[in-house]
């Protein structure tokens, strides 16, 4: 009786683990993309559980599961996440659908992208409709306001003047100014670039994402991306406008007889040795920032811009001007600034494509004495009555 009982136990666990291998069941497939193509490195996980695979180069996989009512979830950055009910099938096929709102949480820092959210701080992003918002002169002046951490300072008011953008401080050879990169290549100046060419900037602040950069992202990093079509939607598009200018406020000065009596109070002498004689009024009491001052100064801009293409070719093309007199010296400093611009791309076949950046730039500048203490047009301005009395 105990032999048997024994034996009943025994052919009972034989059961159950035969049911048990048999329970499981093995699903194998190939996942791709819309245009076709495969896709390697996709995650492909039994929902509710650890248990998963990714698919090979040639973006096969194989699974074995559960149950036959298990559910396989596939994800991959930049593509929707799907869910398909195994239902005992042995071959699942799978195509995943771009996800656009996910390509926009991806930052490209140089040979690679990183997430905004493991970024944090370290990587600030200003849109194309942030950058045309408000009417500005650079593309430096866009980042006002939008980006902290990041220090933009006008130097002056003089129209064309570059602005002070320093991003980690003054750097140690006294050079402040970040690593500018537009459209992947390296340059000196963003001066011949209009801000409506402009499909995004990322600003790199911190050393990690700067690092690949080496020493010349030491003051940090401004990446700049121009726009370029997209395949189905034509777009042309006119933005622009015409505008004046006037000096918001004057310093207020004192008048003749105010600086006399300041002085004579002082016990100060004139250039003559004698001491000033409240009683003694001088014939001129000009504001000379009146007479310095231009009312309603021009400032014009008009851009034309047309994309578009097909499935394998995109293009993306704009003229635009830019004019701008200053309330000092009017026609006398003034920032003119042609542009052109033509982005394509042709995809020959699924590995070759073929395109071009080309862009144009034509810039005529003058000015007046700017940011001087001494013999600048404005604290001249403001000392000149001084030096009549």
């Amino acid at each position: 009786m105990k032999k048997l009982t024994q034996l009943i136990l025994l052919l009972a666990v034989i059961l159950s683990t035969h049911s048990k291998v048999h329970a499981q069941t093995t699903v194998s497939g190939t996942v791709s993309e819309t245009s076709g193509g495969t896709l390697p490195g996709v995650t492909v996980l039994e929902k509710g559980t650890s248990n998963g695979a990714i698919t090979d180069f040639d973006g096969n996989y194989r699974l074995s599961v559960s149950s036959s009512d298990a559910i396989l979830e596939f994800s991959f950055i930049g593509f929707e996440t799907q869910e398909v009910a195994v239902n005992n099938q042995s071959v699942i096929d799978i195509v995943l659908g771009e996800s656009i709102s996910q390509l926009d949480e991806v930052v490209v820092i140089g040979y690679g992208v990183q997430r905004k959210k493991v970024l944090t701080g370290a990587v600030e992003s200003v849109s194309s409709e942030e950058i045309t918002a408000t009417p500005v002169v650079s593309v430096e002046q866009a980042l006002q306001g939008r980006t902290p951490g990041v220090q933009v300072v006008n130097q002056s008011g003089q129209p064309g003047e570059r602005a002070s953008v320093k991003i980690r401080g003054i750097g140690t050879d006294f050079n402040s100014d970040p690593l500018y990169i537009v459209d992947g290549i390296i340059v000196n100046s963003i001066d011949n670039l209009s801000p409506g060419d402009i499909s995004s900037m990322e600003v790199l602040k911190d050393g990690a994402s700067t690092a690949i950069y080496g020493a010349r992202g030491a003051n940090g990093v401004i990446l700049i991306s121009t726009k370029t079509g997209k395949a189905g939607e034509t777009s042309i598009t006119y933005n622009g406008y015409v505008g004046v200018q006037n000096a918001a406020k004057e310093v207020d000065l004192l008048n003749s007889e105010q600086y006399i009596q300041v002085m004579a109070d002082a016990g100060a002498r004139n250039i003559a040795g004698e001491v000033y004689d409240p009683q003694q009024l001088p014939a001129n009491n000009t504001n000379w920032q009146n007479e310095l001052f231009s009312t309603n100064v021009p400032i014009e801009s008009h851009e034309i811009s047309i994309s578009g293409g097909s499935e394998k070719t995109t293009f993306a093309s704009s003229v635009s001007y830019f004019q701008q007199q200053g309330i000092i010296g009017g026609d006398k400093s003034k920032f003119e600034r042609y542009t052109a611009r033509l982005n394509s791309n042709t995809k020959v076949t699924d590995w070759l494509s073929w395109g071009n950046t080309l862009s144009l730039a034509h810039i005529e500048t003058r000015g007046v004495a700017s940011n001087a203490s001494f013999n600048g047009a404005f604290s001249s301005a403001l000392n000149l009555s001084l030096i009549h009395i």
